[in-house]
């Protein structure tokens, strides 16, 4: 829990304190696994029973949780981000968290850390589990002869084989969807089913307990969110964790010792609660001030957190832990019932009225789009999505300029397309006849392949061909770099890409990330008190200010690389509103205006003023 804790308030070096989870995911698999074959081969194991436990478990601390979050988040969220928690709220009381985060992540998400609900996701991934884990193993039992190694153990390898595949073609649903997790809670039930216990050899024990600690704590230290996670990158973590579970289980030892002392256990026991409060108040918090926490107010939250999780398992966790009078296994279904049926209705509310609007009063005088698209042609034939085929592209019809210089090849994603409405109304500026060629959340590196986006791979190999069928001289390359980054594209594989262009005889460009915001840029500006009277909005940039740098990096010798953030930003702050007018659409498109300001300040093939 504390590498969670430390990972997500930015403290103590942890880049990789994300491996918690998976530790978690171990630990958890272990224990339930554990209680559920004890159970079985004592002959008294009860379905209602087991998820009797499972609620008073889980769902008191948790409905607590949303209760307080909701009030929190009505008091702090502007409308559009309300609607989007109320979305959250009702697939984390229906545990499918996980699968609407995989849903809303990548290309045009947000910023994670603006989420109130996302740690859920975990939580969704464990409440599957327990849909799956009991049967799973009555099935066994009762067909198997009890041989569960013999069915476990390839489940765990095809699952661990899967996410490892994953990572690399759809890495958000690798992270986020139980298949690709499957293997990490299999690999602590694989432990409590073998019915081995570990060495009696002090020696032995103490060396794999201390290796399976400096498993977990190097993942912690040398991971970070550019690594390819989970796939095999996650067997360090958890394989130490079970090291130590095994190890545990054979007596004691020096790391057994250090996870058993006082410190430790009171941790251990307000873990849950910990998880669900702290998560809340940093989300809120960054979203209030919209920007980059200072450690003092870190460590504030950390303590705020902290003393949160006390109270909750004092007053609700333990008091519910037990069966009392009145609160049989009929009143804790009918209660779990009734707080699910509250949370889903405030929930249903808060996305039927688009999030409540009547808190903010005036907000959609200053919070409406500054243009209605950012993409003014090529819709569908010059700009297509991830529903079209590579032979849906334009061709002749996505000439953008006609009669103005050398045929030039605009290439790349929605951060290529967006410049498309500045040229078109500053083409008597533009000194070339500018060809478009773009897909959506397609970035525009050769080779790069998602399952995501099933067209990409192609068009993005056909850049050649249409480079020497329409006899290009100069190439303009942009594209959202952020996420490619994330999706795990290596500047090595950036520079090869630029490479095989520039061999093709054509002068190349390449425009580097445009600023990019934690949110609607309409909605920031309502959030920081803008009325339609402040000419001027800025905002915090939500990736790494060094990003452009490493594009620029990986391009080779000869190609000239353009840096947007050097017109519109003092990182890490960027300007999204001048004169009264958005210059941004979204979260980072250029609206009509802000391409028009982006072409004419640094554009290639732009005469500029």
């Amino acid at each position: 829990m504390v590498p969670v804790l430390l990972f997500h308030a930015h403290l103590g070096g942890m880049s990789g304190g994300f491996v918690g989870v998976d530790v978690f995911f171990v630990i958890s698999g272990f224990l339930i696994c554990s209680l559920i074959v004890k159970e079985l081969d004592r002959g008294d194991f009860s379905i209602l029973r087991f998820y009797e436990r499972r609620c008073r478990r889980i769902l008191p601390a948790l409905f607590a949780m949303f209760l307080v979050t909701s009030g929190l988040a009505s008091l702090v969220l502007m409308p559009p981000d309300m609607a989007a928690f109320g979305r959250s709220l009702l697939s984390s009381v229906c545990f499918v968290s996980n699968v609407y985060f995989w849903k809303v992540s990548g290309y045009f998400d947000g910023a994670a850390d603006f989420k109130p609900l996302l740690h859920t996701w975990s939580l969704s991934v464990e409440e599957q589990f327990y849909l799956v884990a009991p049967y799973l193993l009555v099935g066994i039992s009762a067909f198997l002869r009890r041989r569960y190694l013999t069915f476990l153990i390839p489940l765990a390898l095809g699952s661990l084989l899967l996410s490892e595949w994953g990572v690399s073609r759809t890495p958000s649903a690798a992270f986020y969807l139980l298949p690709t997790r499957f293997w990490e809670i299999l690999l602590g039930a694989l432990l409590a089913v073998s019915r081995t216990t570990g060495t009696e050899r002090r020696p032995l024990r103490e060396a794999l307990s201390l290796a399976g600690l400096v498993s977990i704590l190097g993942a912690c230290f040398l991971y970070s969110e550019d690594t390819r996670f989970p796939g095999f990158a996650a067997l360090a973590p958890c394989v130490g964790a079970a090291l130590i579970i095994y190890a545990g289980t054979g007596g004691t030892s020096l790391v057994g010792r250090l996870l058993a002392s006082t410190p430790f256990v009171f941790i251990g026991k307000i873990s849950y609660s910990l998880y669900l409060w702290h998560w809340p108040l940093f989300a809120l918090y960054r979203y209030r001030v919209a920007r980059e926490l200072t450690w003092v107010e870190a460590v504030i939250l950390l303590t705020a957190s902290f003393g949160l999780a006390v109270l909750s398992w004092r007053f609700v966790e333990a008091p519910f832990r037990q069966a009392r009078a009145g609160s049989g296994r009929r009143a804790v279904f009918l209660g779990s019932g009734a707080g699910a049926l509250a949370a889903a209705t405030f929930a249903g509310t808060a996305m039927a009225t688009g999030g409540l609007p009547s808190r903010v009063p005036g907000f959609e005088i200053v919070a409406t789009p500054g243009e209605d698209e950012y993409d003014v042609g090529g819709q569908g034939t010059c700009f297509l999505d991830d529903t079209q085929q590579v032979s849906d592209w334009g061709r002749d019809q996505c000439w953008v300029t006609r009669g103005q210089g050398p045929r030039v090849l605009l290439w790349g994603d929605s951060f290529a397309a967006h410049y498309v409405p500045g040229i078109k109304h500053r083409a008597h500026l533009v000194k070339a006849d500018i060809l478009q060629y773009t897909l959506s959340a397609c970035p525009p590196v050769i080779g790069f392949n998602t399952l995501s986006n099933p067209p990409c791979n192609a068009f993005n190999q056909q850049v050649l061909d249409v480079i020497r069928e329409y006899d290009i001289k100069g190439v303009i390359v942009s594209g959202r770099w952020d996420y490619a980054l994330r999706r795990h594209v290596q500047p090595e594989q950036i520079r090869a890409s630029l490479e095989r262009v520039l061999s093709s005889g054509v002068d190349v460009h390449v425009i580097g990330q445009s600023p990019l915001f934690g949110n609607q840029v309409q909605t920031l500006f309502a959030q920081m008190g803008g009325s339609s009277a402040q000419p001027d909005g800025w905002g915090t940039v939500t990736f790494s200010t060094d990003l452009n740098e490493k594009i620029a990096s990986a391009a080779p010798s000869g190609i000239k690389f353009i840096d947007p953030l050097q017109q519109f930003c003092k990182l890490p702050s960027c300007q999204y509103r001048e004169q009264g007018k958005f210059m941004i659409w979204d979260e980072g498109h250029f609206s009509a205006y802000g391409s028009e300001v982006a072409v004419e300040k640094y554009f290639p093939y732009v005469t500029q003023r």
